[in-house]
């Protein structure tokens, strides 16, 4: 959550699955069963959508793998530059006008189209918390509990029996065969919007037709007050704010699919002079959309194990573990007041020898050759062994982007390194050149990697708070992504 928030505009297509047993819920203001429409991963999320007297939580659990493709970023909130990966994978173009509801309801059809052609169960996107656009309730899916929330009226019969659910919808003039029933006939699966239809719309969109719902009270028997629980929604999805999110989710790295791959020229050109989160998908030519369309096609069709069996991830994590405490650390000492310069020099040197040393060779020792031998051997460690012709072609860009990371890292430590080697025996004004120098270069670096590793509330949050980075449009102010602590009792977005 925490990297998403950070960085809404997604560049990241990439296949996961989910294994059989895993737990889903839907919620609807309708006690029609759904047949395409959205899944949460936290019944926190998917009550809110349970609106009214009416209102219903499904529970379900996926019966086998289930195939999804996941957008990064946050996704699902809606707004310019979000979604950009999916307009350009279902349509080949942007449809920034369509960032309300019926774009929504848009995305669930073609995108589904898309996805039935390709052997995908459906999407996975971010807002508050992680959701997934499913295709077809009746493949993958098994029903556990249908609930009518302690806000509604009695409890609902089950909806296993399609006999239970011909009753019409409240706002329909007749009755009509139940989803349930179409399925048994064979009819196509159709697409609702947390169990709205299109046709239920106002032309304003869902809020006024959920403004216009009953409202929210205690069931019969109730006793006491009944709390606002609807922003546990944004709680529960703090719960994967850090890795690996989702733990329920298995991304496939051999799939994934950048918008910064340095081959889409007309986004390396469109990145200059920009900041961070001023990247877009969007800027890319037709030339470089219809090229990933291509590779989002070809990479969703092959088979699962089709790859070299790398494991990227753990690779990822494994250098990032190496590092991430240690970067800060070398960063806190040169960002020290300068009382001694040669004693503080000294204390740098200690800490680039502690992750240089399983590099250094007792041969040729201060040489030219010994520190260029202990940079290759720094960032060559992890990746000179890997067997490249089994990669796939997205495996190819992983491999390039790890490589791009370790030279980088191990670039800017040797070369401190040969700073660093003789400088208890300069100056103190020598030294404290050194540190300024250093201070820089780490400064950059870390800047530069931005592990999300590295987002978090400081100070750490007191058991009465929770750590959350703001995600900017529709949620708050666009630029504001800073972490900080929320009082778990807030009640506001």
């Amino acid at each position: 959550m925490k990297a998403n928030s950070k960085h809404p505009n997604g560049h990241t297509i990439v296949r996961t699955s989910i294994p059989p047993g895993t737990i889903l819920y839907h919620g609807r203001p309708v006690p029609e069963y759904p047949e395409r429409d959205w899944v949460a991963f936290d019944p926190e999320h998917a009550a809110i959508f349970a609106w009214g007297v009416n209102g219903t939580v499904y529970t379900f659990a996926a019966t086998r793998d289930l195939t999804l493709l996941y957008f990064d970023g946050c996704s699902a909130n809606k707004v310019d530059g979000v979604v950009d990966t999916q307009d350009i994978l279902f349509w080949g173009k942007l449809l920034h006008k369509h960032t309300e509801w019926w774009g929504e309801m848009e995305r669930l059809e073609v995108g589904c189209v898309w996805a039935r052609q390709h052997g995908i169960d459906g999407f996975i996107r971010m807002e508050f918390d992680f959701e997934i656009i499913y295709c077809d309730f009746s493949d993958g899916l098994e029903l556990v509990t249908v609930l009518s929330p302690v806000h509604g009226e009695l409890p609902l019969p089950h909806p296993s029996d399609p006999r239970n659910l011909t009753s019409p919808r409240t706002w329909d003039a007749g009755s009509q065969l139940s989803p349930m029933q179409n399925h048994m006939l064979g009819a196509h699966p159709e697409g609702t919007f947390h169990g709205f239809r299109k046709a239920d719309y106002p032309p304003e969109g869902p809020d006024e037709l959920l403004s216009s719902l009953p409202p929210i009270v205690p069931p019969p028997g109730w006793k006491g007050t009944f709390p606002l629980t609807s922003f546990e929604a944004r709680r529960a999805g703090a719960w994967h704010n850090d890795f690996p999110g989702l733990s329920q989710v298995h991304a496939d790295a051999s799939t994934l699919i950048s918008f910064f791959d340095p081959s889409l020229r007309s986004l390396v050109d469109a990145r200059r002079n920009t900041t961070r989160n001023q990247y877009a998908a969007g800027n890319a030519s037709q030339e470089d959309i219809a090229r990933v369309r291509q590779d989002v096609s070809e990479m969703a069709l092959r088979s699962p194990g089709a790859n070299s069996g790398v494991d990227w991830v753990g690779l990822a994590r494994t250098i990032q573990e190496r590092f991430k405490d240690r970067l800060p650390y070398l960063q806190h000492l040169l960002h020290q007041p300068i009382m001694n310069a040669s004693a503080q020099a000294a204390g740098v040197r200690k800490q680039l020898i502690v992750s240089l040393i399983p590099h250094m060779r007792k041969v040729e020792i201060g040489e030219a050759q010994w520190f260029a031998d202990i940079a290759h051997d720094c960032a060559a460690r992890f990746t000179k062994s890997l067997s490249v012709s089994r990669y796939t072609k997205q495996e190819e860009s992983v491999h390039h982007a790890v490589e791009e990371v370790l030279h980088e890292v191990c670039r800017v430590y040797t070369g401190a390194w040969v700073d660093a080697f003789d400088v208890e025996s300069q100056s103190t004004d020598v030294a404290a050149g050194l540190l300024e120098k250093w201070r820089g270069e780490f400064d950059a670096l870390i800047e530069w990697l931005d592990w999300p590793a590295w987002i978090q509330c400081h100070p750490a949050c007191e058991v009465d708070e929770y750590c959350y980075v703001p995600q900017g449009k529709p949620w708050g102010i666009p630029d504001d992504h800073e972490p900080r602590c929320r009082p778990i009792v807030d009640v506001s977005f």
